[in-house]
C-alpha cells in the first residue's frame, strides 16, 4: 500500500512540476467580468482593451508598480502581478525554450520575453492558446482581459477562497480534510454580547463565524445551506453532482449558540465539538460546531432548482416520516432545513428575514430576525455592544420561515 501512495505522490509532484498547465475551462469562467465589477470595480470595455486600461486593472489587483507599452509587455506585467519576477530571471533561454515547446507553443518570441512567458505558462496564469493569440498581437479582447485580472486575483489569493466543485473527482476528499480542522471557537466579546441578547430574548440565537473562512462567491448565483453533519454534506453534493448540477464550494463553519433548556435532559459533558455552560443563574447556552455550505452555480436554473432538490430529498414531514413510508433521504435530513440567498430568486420558496450582523477583530456574529422583530434586535445589540450593526437581507426557504413564525413544525 505504501508503494502505491508513494507512487500516486510522486505522479502528483511531477503533475505540479511539469504538468498540462491550466485548461480552458478553468481560465475561462463567464462570471469573471462580473466578479471583477463587483469586489473590485473594474469595468471593462465590451469588445478590446486598452493597454493603459489593463495596466492600471493589474496594479490595483497587485498593488505593484506594472508598466504595458506593447503587447508582449503582457507576459512580463502577469508575472509581475503574480509576485513572480524572481522565479522568471531563474528561467535560462534553453529551460525557457524547453517549457515553451512543452506547452506548445509555436510562434516566434522574443527571447528577452520568454522566460516570462514560460514563467507565466508553468504558474497556469493563462492557457497557451491565450498566450498565442496574445504574441500574434490581436487586440486584448474583453473576455480575455477578465479572464487574465481574474487569474492574476485568484495567484494573490483575493478572490474565490472554496475548496472544490461539486463535480471535481476528489471532492469528497477535500470535504473530510476541511472538516479535520473544525472545533469550537470565540470571540470573548461578540459571544457575551449575542448571549446577553438571546438572555434578554432579543433574539433566540445566533452564529459566530469567522471572516477568514468567508467565500467571497459571487451573491447573485450563491446559495447558503446550513446544517452540522459532515456525512449530510457529502452526500447532498454527490446527488446535486448526480442531477447534472455544478457549483463552486466552500464550507464555512461556525459556532450556533442558542438557549438550553433543562427539559432537554442533563448538561451532557463538553467535547471540542458540543458543550453547555451556564451562563447565569438556570440559564444555559449550547455551543454547536456548524457550517454554511456556500454554492456558487455556474447555471441559474440550477440554483432555482436547489429548493427542489432539499424538499425532495433532505426535507422531513408527516409523509415520509409515517412508519409505511418507502421515501429516501439523505442521512440527517431536518424538519427545518435552512437555506438562503441575498436576494430573492424565487417569490414562491422564500421569505424575506434579516440578518443582523456584529463585526469585531476578524470575527461575526449573526442573529436572524423576522422582519417585525428586526427594530428591538438592533437597538439591543448596538445598547450592549456601541458597535455598527449591519442589516443585510436574506431570503430563507419557506420551511425554516415556517419555523420561525411558529406556524407550522413542518
Amino acid at each position: 500500500m505504501r508503494k502505491i501512495t508513494m507512487f500516486v505522490s510522486i505522479l502528483c509532484l511531477t503533475t505540479l512540476l511539469f504538468g498540462a498547465g491550466i485548461n480552458e475551462g478553468q481560465f475561462a469562467d463567464q462570471s469573471n467580468p462580473e466578479y471583477l465589477e463587483h469586489y473590485f470595480g473594474i469595468t471593462l470595455p465590451s469588445d478590446s482593451v486598452e493597454f493603459a486600461s489593463f495596466e492600471r486593472a493589474l496594479n490595483q489587483l497587485s498593488g505593484a508598480v506594472i508598466e504595458i507599452n506593447e503587447q508582449n509587455d503582457i507576459f512580463k506585467a502577469l508575472v509581475a502581478a503574480a509576485d513572480l519576477t524572481e522565479l522568471a530571471l531563474t528561467y535560462s533561454p534553453e529551460k525557457a525554450s524547453s517549457r515553451l515547446a512543452f506547452h506548445g507553443i509555436s510562434s516566434e518570441v522574443p527571447q528577452d520575453v520568454q522566460p516570462y512567458l514560460a514563467c507565466a505558462l508553468d504558474a497556469s496564469l493563462l492557457p497557451p492558446s491565450v498566450a498565442e493569440e496574445i504574441i500574434g498581437t490581436s487586440p486584448l479582447a474583453s473576455l480575455t482581459a477578465a479572464n487574465l485580472l481574474m487569474s492574476i486575483a485568484n495567484a494573490n489569493g483575493v478572490s474565490r477562497n472554496y475548496i472544490g466543485n461539486v463535480q471535481d473527482s476528489d471532492i469528497l476528499m477535500r470535504i473530510s480534510n476541511a472538516f479535520d480542522s473544525y472545533t469550537l471557537f470565540s470571540d470573548n466579546n461578540l459571544d457575551a454580547i449575542g448571549a446577553e441578547a438571546v438572555q434578554r430574548k432579543a433574539s433566540t440565537g445566533y452564529n459566530l463565524k469567522k471572516d477568514a473562512d468567508d467565500a467571497q462567491f459571487l451573491s447573485s448565483r450563491t446559495i447558503q445551506y446550513g446544517h452540522s453533519d459532515e456525512t449530510h454534506l457529502k452526500q447532498l453534493v454527490v446527488l446535486l453532482a448526480s442531477e447534472g448540477m455544478d457549483a463552486k464550494l466552500q464550507i464555512e463553519p461556525k459556532v450556533s449558540i442558542y438557549e438550553y433548556l433543562l427539559d432537554w435532559g442533563p448538561v451532557p459533558e463538553p467535547s471540542p465539538y458540543y458543550m453547555v455552560l451556564e451562563n447565569s443563574e438556570d440559564f444555559y447556552l449550547a455551543y454547536a460546531v456548524e457550517y454554511d455550505a456556500k454554492f456558487e452555480f455556474e447555471k441559474e436554473e440550477d440554483l432555482l432548482k436547489f429548493d427542489q432538490i432539499i424538499n425532495t430529498y433532505a426535507k422531513k414531514n408527516d409523509k415520509n416520516q409515517a412508519k409505511d413510508s418507502n421515501i429516501a433521504l439523505l442521512r440527517g435530513a431536518w424538519w427545518q432545513p435552512l437555506y438562503s440567498t441575498t436576494f430573492n430568486a424565487d417569490p414562491q420558496a422564500y421569505q424575506e428575514i434579516v440578518d443582523c450582523i456584529l463585526m469585531e477583530d476578524g470575527y461575526s456574529i449573526h442573529p436572524f430576525s423576522l422582519l417585525e422583530n428586526k427594530n428591538n434586535l438592533i437597538n439591543t445589540l448596538k445598547d450592549l455592544s456601541g458597535l455598527e450593526v449591519h442589516e443585510k437581507a436574506l431570503f430563507v426557504n419557506n420551511a425554516f420561515y415556517r419555523y420561525l413564525t411558529g406556524a407550522d413544525y413542518q
